[in-house]
């Protein structure tokens, strides 16, 4: 469901309207991140870009209460002063200046990283030199890789493991407010092999969003059915051998979910929501 309500058939065609945009890009081979009709490749960010990040929103979020608190109190000490309350000139300038001088603080913040970002975009963002892990449907096999942060061990392989020896873990951590938070993660029952899929699939409060990604990692790691059928996946679906005897064989149009308009394709992801429903809650 994340995936149908962020790759719109809206998104899809303005990504192909980009520039030199082909489902084979001549550097897919060696970037970290990869989702295609040949493997699953998943890395983080780096440490900058999250700490950038961080600095960004505290600067919004802080902007905002500020002005918030100080309309707030401007309205109090207003009425506190038309109660006949001891409030004077000295108590709204004193508010002003407080109000002032955080919000000048919280903007610099907010401001400040923003610049970064745009100034400096390769050092302020971007994604580690290296994979994390790997899945692979050609040749069904899981790769884990050592250490990604670091240029020199970067793409070394820690373990190379048949997909099928790996079980499945539906976890659940408690979010900030206390409320449960679900989320997969993969585990080798023998190596101590791991792979985390919440950087690819995100936590969800309900369970059944995650028994539905493992039923489709499942899915794309089995050779002999063709590819899941989801808008990300669709224009690597000609690649495949498998999906392309199947859709050829189905007559599925090539771009079914590229040339849909916006209100059949709401239709479509209340449908699927219907399903998922009825499916995994019985």
């Amino acid at each position: 469901m994340r995936e149908l309500q962020k790759m719109g058939p809206a998104k899809l065609r303005e990504y192909e309207s980009m520039p030199g945009h082909t489902p084979r890009p001549p550097d897919r081979p060696e970037h970290p991140l990869r989702w295609d009709e040949e493997c699953l490749r998943f890395t983080s960010q780096t440490k900058r870009n999250f700490f950038f990040g961080i600095i960004r929103a505290a600067g919004m979020v802080g902007l905002g209460m500020v002005i918030f608190a100080g309309i707030g109190l401007s309205i109090l000490f207003a009425l506190m002063s038309a109660g006949g309350s001891q409030i004077g000139y000295s108590h709204f300038l004193a508010l002003g200046k407080t109000t002032s001088i955080l919000s000048l603080f919280f903007l610099a913040l907010w401001g400040g990283a923003s610049l970064i970002y745009r100034l400096f975009p390769n050092f302020a963002a971007g994604y580690q030199p290296g994979p994390m892990w790997e899945l692979n449907r050609r040749t069904g096999m899981v790769t884990v890789y050592a250490n990604p942060a670091k240029r020199s061990t970067a793409w070394r392989v820690a373990h190379q493991l048949p997909f099928h020896e790996f079980d499945c873990y539906l976890q659940s951590t408690p979010s900030h407010q206390g409320l449960p938070q679900f989320n997969l993660s993969l585990a080798h029952y023998r190596h101590e092999a791991y792979v985390t899929l919440v950087g690819v699939f995100g936590a969800s409060s309900t369970h059944e969003e995650q028994r539905a990604a493992w039923d489709m990692v499942q899915r794309y790691m089995d050779t002999s059915q063709p590819l899941p059928d989801t808008p990300l996946w669709e224009e690597f679906r000609p690649l495949d051998p498998t999906t392309l005897a199947h859709d050829q064989q189905t007559g599925r149009p090539p771009r079914y979910w590229r040339d849909m308009d916006e209100e059949t394709f709401q239709q479509k992801v209340h449908e699927h929501q219907d399903r998922l429903n009825a499916f995994y809650r019985g």
